[in-house]
């Protein structure tokens, strides 16, 4: 047998390749081989590169595992130095991205592992087109024994042991040991495409540029069948294809006339066609069609979450299949230790498109800042800070442990703002130092709403902004000027939010009487409550109508897009809208426990403080800590934070809270 160089030798010798498919005739169409058909079917070749682009994105790393929960980045082994440099004329990105093409048009990929002396891992890695397999001897039903190799017609075929090949191949039911290309499931939608393209040019070439027929008088003397072919061939070479008259007017004679008419063959229908070819295509290889073609419907969320699904379920079998037979058949084959050394796909990479999105998740996950200022500077190609200054991470003091996750945290009972420490003014009351006396010398309520509170009002204003876009898009897309009915609007969303709103003010209410020792009358909230809902409910509608009027301007107006975004602010709305309730609520609570002569306020300094939100306006910043008296408004005219009859510029989105303050005098 001749050795292994000789082989390769003898495979790769042609200079020019005559490629034709001589095994896997399913992917034939029309006579078209699966290489023919990646090459001339547009729709096909942009699902296929879309595909391998995207998996050849993703560096394959090399790890070494270091106990259960440890693991070491691995840049000096074989496998490591093999996978960089996969022979001497491709990148890495470059042979994935060959072997998922191979993938997607074939349904297998033959990736001979060959020694070499030239190869700083000693190893080289060939992609050996499937087209040049043109047959194997059988060891089992499962596995060739050999792979015969044949790189052009005509030339000797080649036959090398399985065990030198890495392969990868779909499965074919019925067949364990054989493969099937995903184009053969679209054997009729192409072969469809492709005689509708065939009946178009014939179309174009064959016929006159109108869509028309000529008529002669039946009153006027006929032609004989030879002055009927010189005429009709005169016409034809003036006014067809690229006659010297095709597209001006012809003038007819004798009375004849053109009369238009138009076919309904479905071979014409040009555009439905070409959607459906790319639904079909990329049906097959299980990606949504909008993230390669562009859609009327589709939106900036429905993008994003179509990038996301791309490789979640579209490409994440194909990136666990890979990786398994990398791990599984080639570090083995390589002397790898493959019980200690894996490889990987690194999907961060996809999120270094998205800094917010990568430094959001990272951030989360570690609770905390997670760079030091040297390393971020190192990312800049920047020198390290002299003395060691960038060497820690720094770690603001609205972040600690079992505290906030982050500094963009918005949950948490701990508000911060510069130079204000909040927290030593709220965890610890003092205890009044009389013997017999149980009570506080300061008591502290919080006017805040809870999850439960925020997450009511949140489902409100999102079945709300669903019901209104329907029918405020349709009346838009009707292009009817009446599109925005305020007075409808307004009374609906004040009809969704009161109970809500009223739910969480009798919450608070109670819980806030029952600590002072008194109880709470919700019937005289009721009118309050109505009017807040309403002032809410018409911010929030104008707020809404200015967007979609602003949208409109643009030369590609997208309000549904407009409505995706006020949905992804519910939560945003719900918290001010629920926690200017909590905030009157408590106040209402206490001043009726003021008139009730409740024990826990007789004789008391009965005060309200503002306590600034995460991220707040700097008027309400400026005011974090201000007190007053329970029946006086704040500095900025409002009786608390988001008070909805108050200015609108105050109240919107307002984050801010109240606490009630009780002390001895």
């Amino acid at each position: 047998m001749p050795s292994i160089f000789e082989r390769w030798r003898l495979v790769s010798k042609p200079a020019v390749y005559n490629i034709t498919l001589t095994g896997n005739t399913d992917t034939q169409v029309l006579n078209l081989t699966a290489v023919e058909l990646y090459r001339t079917q547009g729709n096909l070749r942009a699902v296929v590169d879309f595909l391998a682009a995207s998996m050849s994105q993703l560096p394959i790393k090399v790890y070494t595992r270091k106990g259960e929960n440890e693991r070491v980045r691995d840049r000096d082994s074989v496998a490591a130095k093999l996978l960089w440099r996969p022979n001497n004329y491709q990148t890495q990105l470059e042979f994935i991205r060959g072997l998922m093409a191979e993938y997607y048009v074939f349904g297998a990929v033959y990736v001979w592992v060959v020694p070499s002396t030239e190869s700083p891992s000693n190893w080289d890695l060939h992609l050996i087109p499937t087209n040049w397999v043109i047959g194997s001897k059988e060891k089992t039903p499962y596995t060739p024994g050999t792979i015969r190799v044949c790189s052009k017609t005509g030339t000797d075929a080649v036959d090398i042991p399985d065990t030198e090949f890495l392969q990868f191949k779909t499965y074919s039911p019925g067949h364990p040991g054989d493969y099937l290309s995903p184009i053969s499931s679209l054997r009729q939608t192409l072969q469809e495409q492709i005689e509708a393209g065939r009946f178009r040019r014939q179309l174009w070439k064959s016929s006159g540029r109108l869509n028309a027929q000529i008529i002669r008088p039946k009153d006027v003397a006929p032609w004989d069948e030879q002055t009927k072919k010189t005429w009709a061939a005169a016409f034809r070479e003036a006014w067809s294809g690229a006659g010297s008259k095709a597209g001006s007017i012809p003038i007819m004679e004798d009375g004849m006339e053109i009369k238009p008419f138009s076919t309904s063959f479905k071979e014409q229908e040009w555009s439905q066609s070409v959607v459906f070819s790319r639904e079909e295509v990329a049906a097959a290889y299980r990606v949504n069609p909008s993230l390669i073609w562009h859609s009327n419907t589709q939106t900036y969320a429905s993008s994003k979450d179509n990038a996301r699904a791309l490789y979640a379920e579209c490409l994440g079998p194909d990136i666990q299949m890979v990786q398994q037979r990398i791990n599984a058949f080639l570090l083995p084959m390589i002397g790898e230790d493959y019980e200690q050394t894996y490889v990987e796909f690194d999907l961060t990479e996809k999120l270094k498109g998205s800094f917010e999105e990568r430094a959001s998740i990272y951030q989360s996950a570690v609770g905390g800042p997670y760079l030091t200022r040297d390393e971020v500077r190192a990312e800049l190609n920047l020198p390290p800070l002299p003395d060691g200054q960038g060497e820690d991470i720094i770690t603001p003091l609205n972040v600690v442990t079992g505290g906030q996750a982050s500094p963009q945290d918005t949950q948490g009972d701990a508000y911060s703002y510069p130079g204000v420490d909040n927290n030593a003014k709220k965890l610890h009351p003092k205890t009044c130092s009389c013997k017999d006396c149980k009570d506080t010398e300061e008591l502290r309520i919080k006017g805040k709403s809870d999850e439960e509170d925020d997450e009511k009002v949140t489902e409100v204003l999102k079945s709300f902004f669903a019901r209104q876009s329907r029918s405020v898009i349709t009346k838009i897309n009707a292009d009817s000027e009446d599109f925005w009915n305020a007075e409808r609007w307004d009374k609906e969303l004040t009809d969704d939010l009161q109970p809500v709103l009223e739910e969480i003010a009798d919450k608070h209410g109670n819980e806030t009487a029952k600590t002072l020792g008194s109880e709470y009358g919700t019937e005289v909230t009721r009118n309050y409550i109505k009017k807040a809902a309403e002032g809410r409910a018409k911010n929030i509608n104008q707020k809404t109508l200015e967007k979609i009027l602003k949208d409109l301007e643009e030369d590609e107006p997208d309000t549904a897009h407009v409505f995706e975004v006020r949905a992804s602010n519910s939560e945003a709305i719900a918290r001010s809208a629920a926690g200017a309730m909590a905030s009157f609520a408590i106040g209402e609570a206490t001043n009726q426990a003021i008139s009730d002569g409740a024990p826990r306020v007789v004789g008391r300094i009965v005060e309200k403080e503002w306590v600034t939100g995460p991220n707040s306006r700097p008027s309400h910043a400026a005011m974090n800590g201000e007190r007053v008296p329970i029946d006086a408004d704040f500095s900025n005219g409002q009786h608390w934070p988001g008070e909805d009859t108050g200015d609108p510029d105050e109240s919107c989105g307002c984050n801010c809270t109240t606490e009630i303050v009780i002390s001895r005098r």
